[in-house]
């Protein structure tokens, strides 16, 4: 993407950034279709320790588990070890299948605050960690297909363990038709407030006398006996321009941020346009962008546009997902690409020119005409009188 240029001013704080856990949501669009989920409050409980088993839990020895005092929740993990397609060929992954609401009580705070991942998780798609999505080439959008469940969406980008992750993908349970069930050798042990972890360690091998314990230090939290380190401060910046007013937002690993959630309540919008149906962009976008896709629609030249190849709108991260650049118009939900599959960045791409001709004449530039061509892409450049 171009840089930002004169509509928006970036400043960057400077901040400590080891250590943190993050998490990016990748299409806000499609939980605006699943408003009738709604999540109970998490269950309050620190991540204490990891067993892992040889042979596979069954119920009762996870009700055991459960049951032992100062445990809140044992949260079980079925990870399976598989190759699925990669950029640049097969690529080695862990899958766990986890029950979303149970887990979510185990996961990294911010994770376990974010409410799109586990929206995310119950409406069947999955959850990435960073490292997978450099590892696999996915970078704002797409799916991965996993034998035994088929093709499933990515719905956010999140880290999902302590002290290195559970798994390098999260699924739900329900999408695998009770592979839980009879597959798990992993739990995520979480403790009561107040729990002195060194006794809650002897009262799990008792329980498990088979299984590894692993103690996730780094979430001891719940111990009377340890205080937990003060967080590292993140790196912070901020935004401002005509049209976007001023932004603050959390600089996350992997050229992600994380907007000031009041900006992107007063900002940012789910709404349907003709062609493409349900996206999230900037409020003040929607009018010239229903407007371009509508006369698109009317001269019959929707055709040229694939729906199952639209890339998104809103997408909080810097240029290339670099922080050393400005941030990507994406971020402000000010930029749609189309046909993504076969108009790369670099390449000249295939968008039909009347495409192109109809967007400028609706005050989007085009990225196809820039010195390192991303001809997939448009951004509001001018807002038209009414």
């Amino acid at each position: 993407m171009r840089r930002a240029g004169a509509i928006v001013a970036v400043a960057l704080v400077a901040g400590a950034c080891g250590g943190r856990q993050d998490v990016y949501e990748r299409s806000p669009a499609q939980f605006a279709r699943s408003s009738d989920l709604t999540l109970p409050p998490a269950v309050p409980a620190a991540p204490a320790y990891l067993l892992t088993a040889r042979k596979p839990l069954d119920d009762r020895a996870l009700a055991r588990l459960a049951d032992t005092p100062g445990v809140a929740v044992a949260a079980p993990v079925a990870r399976d070890k598989m190759k699925v397609p990669g950029a640049s060929g097969p690529v080695s992954i862990t899958v766990g299948t986890v029950r979303p609401l149970q887990y979510r009580a185990v996961a990294p705070p911010p994770a376990r605050d974010a409410d799109f991942v586990w929206l995310s998780l119950l409406s069947g798609n999955a959850v990435v960690t960073f490292d997978a999505a450099e590892r696999l080439g996915v970078r704002d959008a797409g799916a991965l297909d996993l034998p035994g469940v088929g093709e499933v969406e990515i719905g956010a980008f999140a880290e999902n363990g302590a002290p290195e992750n559970v798994a390098d993908v999260l699924v739900s349970a329900d999408a695998r038709a009770g592979r839980i069930a009879d597959e798990v050798h992993t739990v995520v042990v979480g403790a009561e407030t107040g729990t002195v972890l060194d006794r809650l360690g002897r009262a799990l091998a008792r329980r498990a006398p088979n299984a590894r314990l692993t103690r996730l230090t780094e979430k001891a939290e719940a111990s009377s006996a340890t205080r937990p380190a003060a967080p590292a401060a993140a790196a912070r910046g901020t935004a401002h321009g005509g049209v976007i007013g001023a932004m603050s937002f959390e600089i996350l690993k992997g050229g992600f941020i994380r907007p000031d959630p009041a900006w992107v309540d007063a900002n940012i919008s789910a709404g349907e346009v003709p062609v493409i149906g349900s996206i999230t962009c900037h409020r003040v976008m929607f009018p010239q962008l229903r407007g371009a896709l509508t006369e698109i629609q009317t001269r019959g030249l929707d055709r040229l546009i694939r729906p199952g190849d639209y890339g998104g709108c809103f997408v909080p991260r810097f240029i290339d997902r670099d922080p050393s650049k400005p941030l990507s118009m994406h971020a402000f939900g000010l930029a749609v690409d189309f046909n993504v599959s076969t108009n790369g960045l670099g390449t000249r791409g295939d968008l039909d020119p009347r495409i192109v001709a109809v967007f400028e004449k609706w005050g989007f530039e085009w990225g196809g005409r820039w010195s390192r061509p991303d001809p997939m892409h448009f951004e509001l450049d001018r807002l038209l009188s009414p």
